[in-house]
């Protein structure tokens, strides 16, 4: 009890537990909703959701040129809240970009992709990407303002509108519709929660927006644009394309149950690591540059932990995978058990090397993480394409994906330690 009680004192462990918490019970939620959903929609209307999620996914990592990671490590809130200015700048001209592409030639886009069904509804790839821009935006400065009780509100908000949605969207007979609102509806939620402190204070930050100022950021940290925005994009076009590819090849009925196999097996990352990632980052970015042998500690620690933790799921996937879909979610999902076996391998090492991926933004060290992620991206249009050549089936090809993406992930850690352990050892020189 009393050393529960000192480690409730810590306060890097105490403002995980406070993240963690709202998370864990967003995802609750969603695990007890799931089985609703998917007795609600079909696989192909999922699959069409899942096409949704990836474009979204892909097309908001850019749509503010990364500018809103560099808010929890600017020198003092002034610079703060002109780098906030200056990405919501940047994502409304993307907007604006995107919705001009999607009016003229959305529909050979969709049709590209295998994804006809999506034609109608290009305008709302647009809405979501401005509400999941404009949440990435507000989550920086609350990582900042070290605000982590808004951001668990957040979570929690998010999960009950969206899940709730879907569901009442579906027994209406919206179909994927209903599917891509309800994503949306989760994705505003979040947003107005953010906003209130700045919202609070936003004479006195509107007279701190200078454009002169936020030109002076931009070139501070253009490194984020140069470096970490196509870094962070090629690492997101590396885990959203088997949905895209798997679509192409297959169709949406495979797409959707891949979707609904990666989110399950997903769930130990969402529910624990993604709040931990979260506050690492706030930590190592208070940190700086000035201390890498305790930010060395701290990775290695956090990661032996995260080892022991995700063994139990792994175990659980890859034993009763098949079973326990057809079970929970209907005898219909049942080949997104079998998917969730191989799948539960990629999550398990990504579980563990998630926090390390911070690391390089805030030790500036963004042109490694690009090369990184582009080798990554290589690796698996490789894997697909090889597949695509043999004639492999649907469950060959995940399989050949699921080995390449967790040996993608260990070369990550291994090539993080390497960085920190070279950081050290000028640290040490110079002192």
């Amino acid at each position: 009890m009393k050393r529960l009680k000192r480690l409730l004192e810590n306060k890097f462990i105490k403002n995980i537990v406070i993240v963690a918490s709202g998370t864990a019970f967003a995802q609750i939620l969603t695990i007890a909703m799931t089985p609703i959903i998917t007795r609600i929609y079909l696989p192909e209307e999922y699959g069409i959701l899942s096409v949704y999620g990836s474009l979204l996914t892909l097309l908001s990592i850019g749509a503010s040129l990364d500018y809103q990671k560099a808010i929890p490590i600017a020198e003092d809130d002034y610079s703060a809240y002109n780098l906030i200015a200056g990405a919501f700048f940047i994502l409304f001209t993307f907007i604006v970009g995107l919705s001009l592409v999607f009016t003229f030639w959305g529909e050979q886009v969709m049709s590209l992709l295998n994804s006809e069904a999506l034609i109608d509804y290009t305008y709302l790839i647009s809405l979501g990407v401005l509400f999941a821009g404009g949440y990435n935006i507000l989550l920086h400065w609350s990582l900042r303002s070290k605000d982590f009780k808004a951001i668990t509100g957040t979570r929690v908000t998010q999960s009950i509108a969206s899940n709730f949605s879907k569901v009442g969207l579906g027994l209406i007979g919206l179909g994927s519709l209903g599917l891509i609102i309800g994503q949306i509806i989760g994705q505003g939620g979040g947003i107005f929660r953010l906003s209130f402190p700045l919202l609070e204070k936003r004479r006195e930050i509107i007279k701190d927006i200078k454009w002169i100022e936020i030109k002076k950021l931009f070139i501070r940290y253009i490194k984020f644009p140069l470096f970490s925005a196509p870094s962070n994009y090629v690492y997101t076009a590396g885990s959203q394309a088997p949905i895209i590819i798997l679509t192409i090849l297959f169709g949406t009925t495979t797409a959707g149950l891949y979707g609904l196999a990666n989110s399950i097996v997903s769930l130990p990352i969402s529910l624990l690591v993604s709040s931990i990632s979260d506050v690492f980052y706030s930590e190592v970015a208070s940190i700086g540059k000035s201390s890498p042998n305790k930010i060395k500690s701290l990775l290695l620690k956090l990661s032996g932990k995260l080892a022991l933790i995700g063994i139990g799921p792994l175990v659980v996937f890859v034993s009763f995978g098949p079973w326990l879909f057809s079970f929970v979610f209907g005898q219909h999902w049942y080949d997104a058990g079998v998917y969730a076996r191989l799948l539960a391998f990629v999550a398990y090492a990504h579980f563990i090397i998630l926090p390390a991926g911070r690391i390089l933004e805030v030790l500036e060290k963004q042109s490694i993480g690009l090369f990184m992620n582009v080798f990554g991206l290589i690796l698996i249009i490789f894997t697909f394409v090889s597949a695509s050549f043999f004639g492999f089936t649907a469950l060959q090809t995940i399989m050949l994906y699921a080995l390449a993406s967790t040996v993608n992930y260990l070369l990550i850690f291994i090539i993080v330690q390497k960085v920190l352990s070279k950081e050290c050892l000028v640290h040490t020189e110079i002192n």
